[in-house]
């Protein structure tokens, strides 16, 4: 009897998967069901979370570091990627800047390496943020109004005076 062309298809992908070889390892050495492995490092690698994305940069990042070791090739310093991306709100919060400037400097290139989704989530490089933010000398930012207004003098203005300002204003009005 014929094998359905389903089922064919599904035993030769299984055995021309990229990550058997990977798994047979790993279960050779840990003792776990290869197809096990496979499952749990396609779930890992596939999924599209940011820290799947992190991993998948990370191993790539591994992988090229072997290969450049075993050919005796050095990487150049720029060509080093850093996979430690967060998000807007992260990179504000390390600014000091709102979320949406964060989002403006993205979308003008001004944060380099930065990533954004089909869906319009922008992803940056923390390096990125703390160049940025070390290149245009940005002070952590105080988000205490009342402090910075007693600061800058805002609330030494006696009771009486402000009173008689508001008195004076009604007056002409």
């Amino acid at each position: 009897m014929p094998i359905a062309p389903a089922i064919m298809n599904r035993s030769s992908a299984i055995r021309n998967d990229p990550l058997r070889p990977l798994a047979e390892a790993i279960g050779s050495i840990t003792g776990a069901m290869s197809d096990q492995v496979v499952t749990a490092l396609h779930q890992v690698l596939e999924a599209t979370t940011p820290q799947s994305r992190n991993a998948r940069l990370r191993l790539i990042r591994h992988l090229v570091d072997i290969e450049s070791q075993t050919v005796g090739i050095e990487i150049p310093e720029p060509l080093i990627a850093n996979t430690d991306l967060i998000s807007t709100a992260q990179a504000a919060e390390l600014l000091g800047y709102s979320r949406p400037y964060v989002a403006m400097l993205i979308d003008q290139n001004r944060l380099q390496g930065a990533t954004v989704s089909a869906g319009g989530h922008r992803r940056v490089p923390r390096a990125a943020v703390l160049e940025w933010k070390a290149k245009h000398h940005v002070a952590a930012r105080s988000t205490n109004l009342r402090a910075e207004g007693q600061k800058s003098g805002v609330y030494q203005s006696p009771e009486a005076e402000v009173m008689r300002r508001l008195k004076d204003i009604s007056k002409n009005s």
